[in-house]
C-alpha cells in the first residue's frame, strides 16, 4: 500500500488524540509504504524454487533420489521464504501520521499515540536523499524528523505523500514559531520604547541606543549624522554623514540584531524629522 490521504485507514486512536489535545480539524493523513526490498525478495526466492523444481525434473531419470531430496527442501524452503517475506513486510508494524488545523499526532503500530500542538514541537528537521545508481537517480527518500516533549518520531518515504505530510509538518511548525517571534519582538519593541521615551539607554552588545544617539566604542553619535544602519551579509554597518569608513561589528556580536536594526531606524528616522 502507498502513501495516501486517506481518513477511513488511520487508526481511530489518532483522531481520539487529537481530540483530548484539541489540535483541531483534520487535513491530511499519511502511512507508511511497504518496503519494496521485500518484494525483490520474495521474486528472487521464487527464481530460486523455479530453478529447484526444474533441478528435480532434470535428476530425478537418473535416479539420483538423495539429490532430488535434497532440492525438494530446498526448493520448499525457497517457496516458504517467498511467501513469508511479503508477509512480514505486510503485517508489520504501521506508522500513521495525521496532520490537523493545530498540530500533529503520530502513531506507530499498537503504541500509544503521540500528540502535540505546533508551539509543542522543540525541533523540525525535513531531509531529502536521492538513491544514486550508475549516475542515475532512482528514487528520493523524504523524511522529516520531528522533536516534541511527548516524543519524538521520524516519517520517511519516497512517495508524494511523504513529501507532502514533511511540507506540512515543517510549514505548520515554521507558521507558529514565526507568530511567536513577531508577538516576543513587538512586546520587546514596547518595552524598550517606555525605556527610550523616559530618557533611558538600551545597550546591545557593542552599541548603545538611546534618545541622544548612538554609542559605540566610547562615542555618542548623532542620530541626525547616521544615514544608514544596515545589514549587510554578516555585518552590522553604520553609515556617517562626511565619514569614509563605516562602523562595522559582526552581527555574531549583537545581541538580537533585528530588534536592534529596528529600533535604531526608528530612532534615525525620528531624528530628521522637521520641529
Amino acid at each position: 500500500m502507498g502513501a495516501q490521504n486517506l481518513w477511513d485507514e488511520i487508526p481511530a486512536t489518532v483522531p481520539g488524540a487529537a481530540a483530548r489535545r484539541q489540535l483541531g480539524a483534520a487535513r491530511y493523513a499519511f502511512r507508511t509504504q511497504t518496503s519494496s526490498v521485500a518484494w525483490w525478495g520474495s521474486f528472487m526466492l521464487l527464481l530460486v524454487t523455479g530453478f529447484c523444481v526444474m533441478m528435480v525434473f532434470v535428476i530425478s531419470d537418473e535416479s539420483e533420489w538423495t539429490n532430488a531430496i535434497l532440492f525438494i527442501i530446498l526448493g520448499g524452503c525457497a517457496f516458504l521464504g517467498a511467501v513469508a517475506v511479503p508477509l512480514a513486510a505486510r503485517f508489520r508494524p504501521v506508522a500513521w501520521c495525521a496532520v490537523f488545523d493545530h498540530g500533529v499526532v503520530y502513531q506507530y503500530g499498537s503504541q500509544a499515540p503521540i500528540a502535540g500542538a505546533w508551539d509543542e514541537i522543540t525541533g523540525c528537521q525535513r531531509h531529502a536523499t536521492d538513491l544514486v545508481r550508475n549516475g542515475v537517480k532512482m528514487s528520493t527518500t523524504y523524511s522529516v524528523y520531528v522533536q516534541m516533549q511527548a516524543g519524538n518520531f521520524m516519517v520517511s518515504g519516497d512517495t508524494p505523500g511523504a513529501q507532502e505530510i514533511g511540507s506540512l509538518i515543517a510549514n505548520g511548525w515554521a507558521a507558529v514559531q514565526n507568530r511567536i517571534a513577531e508577538e516576543d519582538a513587538t512586546a520587546r519593541l514596547a518595552e524598550l520604547a517606555e525605556v527610550l521615551q523616559a530618557g533611558g539607554r538600551v545597550a546591545f552588545g557593542p552599541f548603545t541606543v538611546g534618545p541622544a544617539g548612538l554609542e559605540h566604542g566610547g562615542t555618542v553619535l548623532d542620530w541626525r549624522r547616521i544615514s544608514e544602519v544596515e545589514l549587510m551579509g554578516s555585518t552590522i554597518c553604520v553609515v556617517i554623514s562626511g565619514e569614509r569608513k563605516p562602523v562595522r561589528e559582526p552581527v555574531s556580536g549583537v545581541p538580537d540584531p533585528v530588534l536592534f536594526l529596528t529600533v535604531a531606524d526608528a530612532l534615525r528616522r525620528a531624528a530628521r524629522q522637521p520641529g
